[in-house]
């Protein structure tokens, strides 16, 4: 009799260490699915003919406040990552260049286009969803020097998006149809 309650004790003791969900301490863990974090990479997509007469700034929050960036590249790309809920928002400002002539003979390039990577992941970063919006490419548009200064100064190459994400990680500026 002694030696069935002993069979039973380490049985038991067998089946309780074994558990597959079990932590370094032995406490049990669920598979977790939670959304927990948003990424999003944005890019603001430039030409040289914008880096040479024009002065271009981003101001973007990452979830932790304002920032704000020059931009000295025909790819301004940020990556921004925080937890949920989060809003992320970025903003681009163009102004003509201080001293620059422009030359109603001259064309000159610029793109008003951008795209956002996001996903959405739990925080040991399994990813739930993820997804690309915006621009799929870069898209030129030129024109005469008289035409572009009034495309600077009438803020057509001024843009400003923003991306709400909630505790879900639902965001309604990038989850409904017209958004992708």
């Amino acid at each position: 009799m002694a030696a069935a309650a002993l069979c039973c004790a380490m049985t038991t003791t067998v089946f309780t260490a074994c558990g597959g969900d079990d932590d370094d301490n032995g406490n049990t863990q669920k598979s977790d699915n939670t959304p927990a974090y948003a990424e999003m990479t944005f890019t603001f997509w430039g030409t040289q003919d914008m880096l040479d007469i024009a002065d271009m700034t981003v101001t973007y929050n990452d979830g932790t406040g304002d920032k704000t960036e020059t931009v000295t590249t025909v790819d301004w790309v940020k990556t921004v990552k925080a937890v949920l809920p989060v809003s992320f928002k970025f903003e681009r400002k163009v102004t003509l260049k201080e001293g620059v002539t422009l030359s109603d003979d001259q064309t000159y390039s610029y793109i008003s286009k951008h795209q956002t990577k996001y996903s959405v992941t739990t925080a040991k970063g399994t990813t739930l969803k993820s997804g690309t919006a915006g621009a799929l490419t870069k898209q030129t548009t030129s024109v005469k020097g008289d035409k572009i200064n009034l495309v600077i100064t009438s803020g057509l190459m001024d843009a400003s998006y923003t991306y709400d994400f909630d505790k879900n990680g639902k965001c309604p500026q990038l989850d409904s149809p017209a958004a992708q």
